[in-house]
């Protein structure tokens, strides 16, 4: 699977302007198959659009997300054997991302990519999760090279 980081989807949302949308526009539709992105990408996104959509706009892009985008929704392993092992496996796999100098919300969307065994991670910030992952980390532009 090819893991799609929040900030693709806010350049194509939000900023027409940013001198990186046609790229992320053009990756974006290209014909990719077994794109996915994490439940917590596709939060970090509503709040930052929350800025700039009301409270219907904002709906409209939770409840037709997948649709739109022709993209699975990832979410955190949660075959424990109680909800307590659930968050201490969650936050130990966390703290061990971090620990690699990454912010939280990073560490917890990298740790969802990871334990799905995505194939690539495609993001504007390659900086941000690159040397912290087996997962090869490239940019829209990358991934449109032939």
């Amino acid at each position: 699977m090819i893991f799609i980081d929040t900030d693709i989807f806010v350049i194509e949302r939000l900023f027409p302007n940013d001198e990186r949308y046609i790229i992320t526009n053009e990756f974006l539709n290209n014909d990719l198959v077994d794109k996915c992105t994490s439940i917590f990408n596709l939060f970090e996104l509503l709040g930052i659009a929350s800025f700039n959509l009301n409270i219907a706009e904002l709906k409209k892009l939770l409840k037709g997300f997948s649709e739109v985008y022709d993209i699975k929704i990832l979410f955190p392993e949660t075959s424990y054997e109680s909800p307590d092992a659930f968050i201490e496996q969650l936050f130990h796999d966390v703290f061990e991302k971090i620990s690699l100098k990454m912010s939280f919300s990073d560490a917890l969307i990298l740790s969802v990519a990871e334990e799905n065994y995505c194939s690539k991670f495609v993001t504007w910030n390659v900086k941000h999760f690159k040397g912290r992952t087996d997962i090869p980390v490239k940019t829209p532009a990358e991934m449109l090279k032939p």
